[in-house]
């Protein structure tokens, strides 16, 4: 799984960096195989005035051109790299889910056109 991460109004510090792709191992366990690559901007919005100004927008790739993407603004930008990161775990886990039922009412149409074939 590839992390790639961009800020915007602030240096990305080793100490933002490490907690961006801690949560984002954390929150994506299990999902590994199926995902391609992971995009995070983060950004300040209001530069110093301060207030709920702080933007995580995680982008996730998954395969077969599936993908999933949350924005969240906070004050704090770990809590919203932390919020992020929960909200695309979700989303992840519901869009493969979704993907794997269609995959599997597809194969069970299948198999009835084949049967039908076979028998007529």
């Amino acid at each position: 799984m590839r992390i790639y991460i961009q800020t915007q109004g602030f240096e990305l510090t080793p100490a933002i960096d490490s907690h961006v792709r801690r949560q984002l191992v954390r929150n994506l366990a299990g999902s590994e195989d199926k995902i391609i690559a992971v995009d995070v901007f983060l950004g300040d919005i209001n530069g110093p005035k301060g207030g709920m100004d702080k933007k995580a927008l995680v982008c996730v790739q998954l395969a077969q051109r599936l993908s999933v993407r949350f924005e969240t603004i906070h004050s704090d930008l770990y809590r919203a790299v932390t919020a992020a990161s929960r909200k695309a775990r979700r989303s992840v886990k519901r869009t493969l889910r979704r993907h794997s039922r269609i995959d599997k009412a597809e194969l069970r149409g299948m198999r009835q056109f084949s049967a039908e074939y076979m028998a007529g």
